[in-house]
C-alpha cells in the first residue's frame, strides 16, 4: 500500500517508493530505497524534503514499533566486519573479478555481446564485500600485476567506483550500477590495436586519438547488453569527460556530465595515476590526490573530488605509511579519523628486517602517529597482503 507521510514520520526499515525532490538535491540519486540507517533519514531532512510516498508492502508502515526498528538497524549493523575479516572474501571477489573481465574482453574481440546476467553473480560479490567493509577490497587494488594491468585496473575501478557511491550515502541499487559500468568501462580497448595499448612510452598525436576512439568503442559494444543501466552506460561513455568541457569524446561540461560520470573521471585517474606501468612506476596515493586536488574545478568537479577524498582517506587502505618509530606499517582500515587509520606494522626500517604484524589503532594510540607516506619499493619489498 502506497501512503504519503510527513519525513518527520520516518523510521527505519520502511521503503521509500518516491522522494519529491529535484534530481540535483536528491541526496540518494534513486527516489525508490529501503531505509537502512538513521543516517537515511537525516539525508532526507537536510536535503529539506518534507513528505515522501512510502510502500508498506515493501518495508514497514508509521506503526513501526521500537523493537522492530531495533531489530531492522541490528540486521544492516550485523552485515558489517572489520577489514581483516573481511579479507579473504575479498581477495576471492577481486580474484573472480578479473577473471571475468579478462573472458568478456577476450569474448568481446571475438564480436561477442556482454550478457547481463553474467556481470550480475560477479558485482554482487563486490558490492556485497564492500557494504561489509570496502577496506578490504580497496586495501588489494594497491597490490597489482603489471601484466594483467587493463583487467585489474577494471577491477580497481569497479571498487572504488562502489567505496565513493558508499562514502556518498546511494543507494545500493546505484552502487552497484556503477560498479557494473567501472568493471566495464575499458572494454572498447579490445579494438584498439595492441601496439597502441601498450606501447611503453608517450603515444604520438596519431596513436593518442586511435587510443580516444576506446570509449566510443566501449559505448557501442555496451549498448548491445540487454538491461544495462543508463547509470552503467555513463560511467563507460563518460570516464574521460572533463568538467570543464576539454574531455572526450563528445567535450561535455559540468551538469552535462551525469553523477556517475564526473565521479567516473574521478576515478580513473585516480586508479591510473597509483598503478605501476611498463612506462612509469605508479604514484603514492597521497601524490595522488594532489593531482586530484589540482585539477579540481577544472578536470574535476570540486565538490566530488572532497568527496572522493573522504571515501578513500588520506591515507588510503593498502597504502604504505612509516611511524615515528620508524616502522613501516600498511593502512588496514579508516574508521572516524582520516588521520589516524587502524595500520598493520610489518618491518623495522632500522633494522631492514621483517617483524611480527601487529594491528594498531592510530586513534586510540597516545604516542604512535604517521610520520609520512612511503611505500614498498623505497626499501625493496615485494608487495603483499596477508
Amino acid at each position: 500500500m502506497i501512503k504519503k507521510i510527513a519525513t518527520d514520520q520516518l523510521q527505519v526499515g520502511m521503503y521509500i517508493n518516491h522522494l519529491v525532490v529535484g534530481w540535483l538535491n536528491n541526496p540518494f540519486t534513486s527516489t525508490k530505497f529501503l531505509l537502512k540507517s538513521k543516517n537515511d533519514i537525516s539525508k532526507i531532512r537536510d536535503a529539506g524534503i518534507k513528505w515522501v510516498e512510502i510502500d508498506t508492502t515493501k518495508g514497514s508502515g508509521v506503526s513501526l514499533d521500537k523493537t522492530v526498528q531495533s531489530k531492522a538497524e541490528a540486521s544492516v549493523k550485523q552485515q558489517t566486519k572489520s577489514a581483516k575479516e573481511e579479507l579473504e572474501s575479498a581477495k576471492v571477489a577481486f580474484e573472480d573479478a578479473r577473471q571475468f573481465i579478462s573472458g568478456v574482453m577476450n569474448s568481446a574481440k571475438m564480436g561477442q555481446c556482454v550478457e547481463l546476467e553474467q556481470v550480475e553473480p560477479v558485482i554482487r560479490k563486490l558490492s556485497e564485500s564492500v557494504l561489509r567493509n570496502e577496506n578490504a577490497l580497496l586495501g588489494l587494488t594497491h597490490i597489482r600485476n603489471m601484466d594483467y594491468y587493463t583487467f585489474e585496473h577494471s577491477v580497481s575501478f569497479s571498487v572504488l567506483m562502489m567505496s565513493f557511491a558508499k562514502g556518498m550515502g546511494k543507494s545500493d541499487e546505484f552502487i552497484c550500477a556503477v560498479g557494473v559500468g567501472g568493471l566495464l568501462h575499458d572494454i572498447g580497448k579490445t579494438i584498439t590495436p595492441d601496439h597502441i595499448l601498450n606501447k611503453p612510452g608517450k603515444l604520438t598525436p596519431e596513436e593518442f586519438v586511435i587510443m580516444k576512439e576506446h570509449v566510443v568503442h566501449s559505448r557501442i559494444i555496451l549498448e548491445k547488453t540487454e538491461g544495462l543501466s543508463q547509470i552503467s552506460m555513463d560511467v563507460a561513455a563518460m570516464h574521460h569527460e572533463k568538467y570543464d568541457g576539454n574531455g572526450y569524446p563528445l567535450g561535455l561540461d559540468k551538469d552535462q556530465i551525469s553523477l556517475a560520470g564526473q565521479m567516473s573521471a574521478i576515478v580513473d585517474v585516480y586508479d591510473a595515476l597509483t598503478a605501476d606501468r611498463c612506462y612509469h612506476k605508479g604514484k603514492k596515493p597521497s601524490e595522488a590526490i594532489q593531482f586530484l586536488l589540482k585539477g579540481s574545478g577544472s578536470h574535476f568537479n570540486p565538490q566530488l573530488v572532497q568527496q572522493f577524498i573522504q571515501s578513500v582517506g588520506i591515507y588510503p587502505a593498502g597504502s604504505i605509511v612509516l611511524l615515528n618509530n620508524d616502522y613501516l606499517a600498511t593502512v588496514i582500515e579508516i574508521k572516524d579519523n582520516m588521520l589516524k587509520p587502524i595500520v598493520e606494522i610489518f618491518f623495522n626500517t632500522k633494522t631492514k628486517q621483517h617483524v611480527q604484524t601487529e594491528l594498531i589503532d592510530l586513534s586510540t594510540s597516545t604516542d604512535l602517529k604517521v610520520k609520512n607516506v612511503d611505500s614498498y619499493a623505497n626499501w625493496n619489498i615485494k608487495p603483499s597482503i596477508a
